[in-house]
């Protein structure tokens, strides 16, 4: 899945049960719309199962505050609906920072700087091994 304006792009594909999104360019009320919807068509295939998201967006350059209001109701909607891992791949300290600030608004106590990665391979074994230790815990709880 595709989404694009003329402000910026995000892409959107499932991996198992791990969601990658790529996002490009500046990030805006549009975009995010589009983004939440392809995002929750994906988790309504996963049936109910946990599952886990990647940002990988080392080009995404920033948030307008439509858009970052948008995700702060996201990221809640995100947890809700299963999701119980993420990892970011992000270049800009301007992105990093309104991540942070998206992630604590949605009242989630989480530092952005432990789940940062350089790749998107380093990303993906935190999210399943992130994934896999809270398996275990819901196993022997």
């Amino acid at each position: 899945m595709k989404f694009s304006n003329k402000h910026g792009q995000v892409s959107l594909h499932r991996e198992q049960n791990i969601i990658i999104a790529d996002f490009c360019g500046n990030l805006n009320a549009s975009l995010v719309t589009a983004f939440s919807n392809g995002l929750f068509e994906q988790v309504s295939q996963l049936a109910n199962k946990p599952w886990g998201y990647i940002s990988n967006s080392q080009n995404l350059l920033a948030a307008t505050p439509q858009a970052e209001q948008q995700l702060t109701l996201l990221v809640s909607a995100m947890v809700r609906n299963g999701c119980i891992a993420s990892a970011y791949i992000f270049d800009s300290a301007i992105v990093i920072n309104q991540m942070q600030r998206i992630i604590h608004n949605a009242g989630l106590s989480v530092d952005i700087r432990h789940r940062l990665f350089k790749c998107l391979a380093q990303a993906k074994t935190f999210v399943n091994q992130t994934m896999a230790d809270k398996a275990a815990q819901l196993h022997f709880a």
